[in-house]
């Protein structure tokens, strides 16, 4: 093993230096090799080589790894350029190559590193806008267009266009035609031809193209013939000759009708061509039972009577040594799935019909881009192609002008390609020739090729690696080395991966065969991978199951976070579905584990968003009662629920907004009610009269604005979570595309912010984290699906296959129900099959990828089930599926231990007897700076609010520094002290100073007023009063909100910091505590703090009545922030 190791690395080092060569490489770099650094090494290598920087071009698939690698490259000149020597061996190549490349492009004068857009580094489709822009005539564009992250609507518009040409007598026939073949269901067909035109790169070259039905034919007999070619290598011919005398017998033995009996003449090794496949399917079923194993039984309904003892007993001792040869029952089994060619007439007769349609759908399609002034990625990188040959198939001006531009690609993350960008890259580098001194060096793992659903193949890195791309051979460079992982790590995944992985590669497949990978860390005894099984018992909810899992996952990162200083951890799943449960356990039970949620929290979530969206359903539709009530109870009016019921509950037909009107009913309201309602309703009378006269999100967003709806952004991410919801509206006015409805559809597609102060704890999908490595890693929901539908089928399956080095095409249509034979499979069905089995080897692929993430340590939890008769298995199709043979044992100890662990309880209340708790603001009113005129006051029931109204600008501030500080004291006593260091609150300052210009104070003020805020705060933490109010106290809360009733005027308040204090005799006392921001002395003498201080008593004892019913001893007091000191009452 070590003398293999040693080999391997001394490979590695060798590879890598010949990689720096001057010639064509493709390099399969595994997770952790340092791909990105060998890229930034041949980078700087070929600088020394050309005329300009322009003659190299690097070709990344995400912004982020283009962004990267820019940012090395000129990290290293710019080290280089200040002769900051690395002391590792790996970075000292990497400054040796910058310095002479800085060399030659001072004598060049380049300017690199004052000029770093020289640097071409593009994402694949950012080059393919960059081609298009060039030729706008020959990429058809003109005008270059926006690129739609999400063309789904318009795919969707294309399709119903698609569909009302029936009315148009030149398409008449073929729209029927195909209505009448899905039975005349035209959502299905439009749903079907959605999903075709999203990949119309992989099958619309083919749909142009006149249907050969013999052709099809042809290619659907050589794909039979191959995989029976590959079954007799297996089932071979020895195996045959001993069965074939005990098959006669058998079939001898049963009625001719029967499957077996064609196997009574059986006395030659059965053919492999597609005519033969009965016979195949016959032997299989003979051999196999009906889930594919080899049989263990022998009875007369396979043609073994009992009274033939002789003949039982030698083939029994035939499937004996056939269990022994554990390829071969999968190999026959094989032939079930495999299509009869006798049976497919009928389907390629619709083909020539829906190959039409498609061609339909895209011109359709090309209109509506037309319209909409937007494309998607797809047609930019089509068109691209396009700018690069003619109709002829020739080189285009620019082509010509590229080829003599261009004299290095280099292509990252290569496993990632699709078939249309193999072909830009062809386009490119037509006309190359061997040793003319132009390169293209490719990079990636197949091992994690896992964008299938963007067309990747990973095929396409196998037929590279084999037969180069167009003229270009690329010679394979293999590196081994991972610099990411510790050994303990690094052999659990060698170990596991090696028995997931298929056998071998097949670019039929999809299938990549493992390749084992070498630690260079040193071992550390906390490093390793551990497995935590959850078992769900049969009487358990699968709620319950994963709510236990998801508690698992958070005691797995109190302990990591025990263990070691602030590491860095990822929760990383297949689905985001599978956080739903870890997330709002985290949010209601855990609030001092601060996290960031990475593209999985929906931006329709947020409690503020979700007011946004009332406020615009509202007033898009003055009848919607549900989206009315909400405005009114939203913070910027805060109608009480007693009030929204004598608004709305005595009239269940009429408009809320008509009942706004009716001054009776207004009438009902209590006073409170009644004015915060008159604000509102002016405000809505004036939106209405202004609707129409501006675009759609302005005039929603100023009428948010004159709501006060920014004085209602608790939370700093509030701030972005708005924006992204304005934007989202803005991108709608923009394309003329704003509805309701189309808004509702678009902010699905949006996630809300990440929370800024949870970089150590990230959770993401596995797609999302690659390229990423943390300390630790946790995989839960490993026992989970992902839950997709089998609904989701395309019109059409396309295969390319080439046959004497020649591509040929196979189409199959989709079948519907009533068409569907299911004595035999359709070549839909196997290539369907075919597709089922490249998503099961790009399953391992993701898993794999989840597993290299972890630096030092991998937790894997997952929930098994146990079974009726107690014996425990994973759902199938899952990862604990894939990964059981590994983990099987941990869960039988688990078992057998018996630590199954009850249901666990509900915590939720019933929804019955949950009462919202009301959050609003003190005082609605619309905000100084909109101010025409002076806005009816709200009588004065919070006296320590800072939000009565102020003309003063230096009152004002003083105001709203009393808010943010209130703000900030509440967020501390939540999150608890040791999550507040006054260090984050210094790097909070840029978040106060925003709100603080949100409130409209200038520049100056708003940054001198957050300096204010920070002293007082950090005065309070480091004050022995400051924290014990605000460290951890029992029924301790923080910015109260109670409403009282007292002679029939409802009354709010607001109690910064009230908990309960036990007494070591344990009696308890209650405290109530009042924050007070106004600036004082430090060496204030204690009578003249006590004088203030009861300026506030009569504001206290009103909060003391509030909870009087408790009988406890109530203890009020004051705390004045800005000298950390606390006075009692």
């Amino acid at each position: 093993m070590t003398a293999a190791r040693e080999l391997n690395l001394a490979t590695d080092e060798k590879n890598r230096q010949r990689a720096l060569d001057f010639a064509s490489f493709i390099v399969e770099a595994p997770a952790g090799a340092g791909k990105t650094e060998l890229l930034t090494q041949r980078y700087l290598k070929l600088l020394q080589t050309v005329n300009a920087p322009e003659e190299i071009i690097a070709i990344t698939f995400t912004n982020k790894a283009a962004a990267e690698m820019r940012v090395r490259i000129l990290d290293s000149l710019i080290k280089a350029a200040n002769h900051e020597k690395p002391d590792a061996e790996h970075k000292q190549i990497t400054y040796a190559l910058s310095l002479k490349a800085l060399e030659i492009a001072e004598k060049k004068q380049w300017q690199l590193i004052e000029n770093p857009a020289r640097l071409r580094i593009f994402t694949i489709d950012s080059l393919c806008a960059h081609l298009a822009r060039q030729m706008p005539l020959m990429s058809r564009f003109g005008a270059q267009p926006r690129v739609a992250e999400d063309a789904g609507a318009l795919y969707t518009q294309a399709a119903e266009h698609t569909l009302a040409l029936l009315e148009v007598a030149a398409h008449t026939d073929v729209v029927k035609s195909a209505l009448r073949y899905v039975d005349n269901n035209a959502e299905q067909l439009k749903s079907l031809l959605v999903k075709m035109l999203e990949k119309r790169d992989q099958w619309l070259h083919h749909a142009q193209q006149e249907v050969d039905e013999a052709a099809l034919q042809q290619t659907l007999r050589h794909l039979v013939e191959q995989e029976l070619a590959s079954i007799a290598q297996v089932f071979n011919t020895r195996l045959q000759c001993e069965l074939m005398p005990l098959a006669r017998f058998a079939a001898s033995q049963l009625p001719c009708e029967h499957s077996i009996a064609l196997l009574r003449d059986w006395e030659n090794t059965l053919p492999t061509h597609a005519e033969a496949l009965p016979m195949w399917q016959s032997v299989r079923e003979l051999l196999l039972t009906n889930e594919d194993g080899v049989r263990a039984g022998i009875s007369k309904n396979i043609g073994f009577p009992p009274e033939f003892k002789i003949e039982k007993a030698q083939f029994k001792s035939f499937l004996e040594a056939l269990e022994s040869i554990p390829e071969v029952a999968p190999a026959l089994a094989k032939t079930k799935k495999l299509p009869n060619i006798a049976h497919t007439q009928e389907a390629w007769q619709i083909i020539s019909t829906f190959s039409q349609l498609l061609n339909l759908a895209v011109a359709q399609l090309w209109l509506v881009f037309q319209r909409a002034g937007e494309v998607d990625f797809v047609e930019i990188a089509t068109r691209a192609t396009q700018a690069l040959k003619n109709d002829f198939g020739e080189p285009t001006d620019l082509a010509l002008k590229l080829d003599y531009q261009i004299q290095h690609l280099l292509v990252d993350e290569f496993q990632d390609t699709s078939p249309s960008q193999i072909e830009l890259l062809k386009q490119l580098t037509l006309g190359w020739q061997m040793n003319d001194q132009r390169t293209l060096f490719c990079v990636g793992d197949p091992m994690q090729s896992i964008y299938r659903f963007r067309k990747a193949n990973v095929g396409l890195f196998i037929e590279a690696a084999k037969h180069g791309i167009g003229d270009i051979h690329l010679e394979k460079l293999q590196l081994y080395r991972n610099n990411r992982s510790y050994p303990a790590v690094v052999n659990w995944i060698n170990q596991t991966f090696a028995k997931v992985f298929p056998v071998a590669d097949d670019i039929t497949q999809s299938a990549i065969q493992y390749r084992p990978f070498i630690a260079t860390k040193e071992d550390a005894t906390s490093a390793g991978v551990q497995v935590h099984p959850i078992i769900q018992r049969v009487d358990e909810t699968n709620e319950a199951a994963q709510m236990r899992e998801a508690e698992a996952v958070i005691e797995i990162i109190l302990q990591a976070r025990a263990n070691e200083v602030q590491p860095k951890i990822a929760v990383l799943v297949r689905s985001k579905k599978h956080l739903a449960q870890l997330v709002s356990l985290i949010r209601r039970h855990y609030p001092e584990i601060a996290f960031q949620a990475v593209e999985i929290e929906a931006l329709e979530g947020r409690q503020i968003v979700q007011d946004l969206l009332s406020l615009t359903h509202a007033l898009h539709h003055r009848a919607d009662r549900v989206h009315w009530l909400s405005v009114l109870r939203a913070p910027w009016c805060g109608l009480t629920l007693h009030d929204l019921h004598a608004l709305a509950g005595y009239d269940l037909y009429a408009s809320i907004w008509s009942l706004m009107q009716n001054e009776a009913v207004v009438q009902r309201l209590s006073a409170d009610g009644q004015t915060r309602l008159t604000h509102v309703r002016e405000i809505f009378a004036e939106a209405f009269a202004t609707q129409g006269r501006m675009n759609t999100s302005r005039w929603l967003r100023g009428v948010w604005l004159m709501l006060n709806g920014s004085a209602c952004l608790w939370e700093p991410r509030d701030v972005i979570d708005v924006q992204a919801f304005f934007a989202c509206l803005d991108a709608l006015d923009r394309s003329n595309q704003f509805s309701p409805e189309r808004m509702n559809i678009e902010i699905t597609k949006l996630f809300a912010s990440p929370d800024a102060q949870g970089e150590c704890l990230q959770m993401m999908t596995i797609h999302k984290s690659k390229g990423l490595e943390f300390d630790t890693v946790i995989l839960p929901g490993l026992g989970a699906t992902t839950g997709g539908s089998n609904n989701d089928k395309p019109l059409l399956l396309w295969e390319e296959v080439t046959i004497e080095e020649e591509t040929q095409l196979l189409a199959a249509p989709y079948l519907p129900k009533n068409q569907r034979n299911h004595a035999s499979v359709s070549p839909y069905e196997y290539l369907e099959m075919l597709e089922n089995t490249r998503e099961k080897n790009e399953a391992a692929r993701v898993l794999y990828v989840a597993a290299t993430r972890a630096e030092r340590c991998l937790h894997l939890v997952g929930i098994a089930n146990q079974k009726a008769d107690d014996s425990i298995a994973p759902t199938k199709n899952t990862y604990l599926d894939l990964l059981w043979e590994e983990l099987a044992a941990h869960y039988e100890v688990q078992a057998k231990r018996g630590d199954i662990a009850n249901t666990a309880a509900n915590t939720e209340a019933d929804i019955a007897l949950f009462t919202p708790r009301l959050v609003r603001l003190a005082m609605p009113q619309v905000p100084s700076m909109l101010q025409t005129q002076p806005t009816p006051g709200l009588a004065n029931t919070q006296p320590n609010s800072a939000t009565e109204k102020m003309q003063d600008d230096t009152q004002r501030l003083q105001a709203d520094i009393g808010t943010l500080t209130h703000h900030y004291l509440e967020l501390i006593a939540q999150h608890g002290l040791p999550a507040w260091p006054v260090t984050r609150l210094i790097a909070l300052r840029p978040a106060m100073q925003h709100w603080l210009r949100q409130q409209g104070h200038r520049e100056m003020p708003a940054a001198s007023a957050a300096d204010k805020s920070i002293a007082m705060l950090t005065t309070t933490l480091n004050s022995q009063a400051g924290q014990w109010v605000l460290q951890a106290h029992t029924l301790g809360a923080q910015e109260l909100a109670l409403t009282r009733v007292e002679k029939n005027t409802v009354k709010n308040w607001v109690v910064d910091r009230t908990f309960v204090e036990t007494h070591a005799d344990g009696t308890q006392t209650r405290w109530i505590i009042d924050y007070k921001t106004v600036e004082l002395s430090a060496d204030i003498s204690v009578p003249a703090l006590n004088t203030i201080a009861l300026q506030y008593a009569e504001q206290l004892q009103h909060y003391a009545q509030l909870f009087t019913h408790e009988g406890l001893p109530i203890q009020k007091a004051i705390f004045f922030v800005s000298i950390g000191r606390l006075v009692p009452l």
